[in-house]
Parts: structure tokens; sequence; C-alpha cells
């Protein structure tokens, strides 16, 4: 017929590029979100790991040790904690304050850290 007519080619040129520009951007959005996911993981795990060692602790018997303590509940993963007494207080009332740093490597991310503190009575 006389007066139908298809795309021109800068219409489908036009066209293109617009779907290529919002592919693009799904995709930028993907990866983003697939490294926020991958490092909220490595912070839930050591997250559980510090609050672990914070109950282990808090349920030994009392102890002060001013030294640092350190080991590996999986490849990656450090755990580190300490217990320091807090005041000038003596026995029966003590008080020691509890810190458990746990750190990890997460891909692209480098190292991460998450740090716990709690309080202990004698």
């Amino acid at each position: 017929m006389a007066g139908d007519r298809g795309m021109t080619l800068p219409e489908v040129l036009i066209a293109i590029a617009i779907l290529t520009v919002g592919l693009l951007a799904v995709m930028s959005m993907l990866s983003s979100g697939f490294s926020d996911v991958v490092v909220s993981g490595g912070q839930s795990k050591a997250t559980s790991y510090a609050r672990q060692k914070v109950e282990e602790l808090r349920n030994q018997p009392f102890v002060v040790t001013l030294a640092q303590q350190t080991d590996t509940p999986e490849t990656g993963v450090t755990r580190t904690w300490q217990i320091a007494q807090v005041g000038a207080t003596v026995t029966p009332n003590r008080l020691a304050r509890i810190t458990v740093v746990v750190t990890w490597t997460g891909g692209s991310t480098g190292g991460q850290q998450v740090i716990l503190e709690g309080m202990r009575s004698e």
C-alpha cells in the first residue's frame, strides 16, 4: 500500500540505544545488589560468631584476663576477645568488660570488622 511505511534506520538506532542504556542500568543494579548480599551475609556470620563468644565468656567463672586471645572459627574469619576489669572494684562486686572483635575478608570488599562489647559482674 502506498501510505504504509516501516521504521526508518535512525528510529531503529535510537530504539536500540534506549534499550541498551536500560539494560546496562539493570545489570548495574543486579551486580551491586549481589555485592550487598555478600557483604551482609558476612556481617551476619561475624555477628553470630561474636555473640557466641560473648555468651560463652559470660557463662564462665569470673576471670579477668588482660591479654587478648584469638581463634579462627572458620577460614578467613578471625575472632579476638579480651576481658578487662572496670573500675577499682573488689570481690564480690567486681565488674568486667568483655570485648569481642570478629574480622573477616569478603571477596572484593577487603577486611571487615564487627565489634561487640558486654559487661559482666562477679
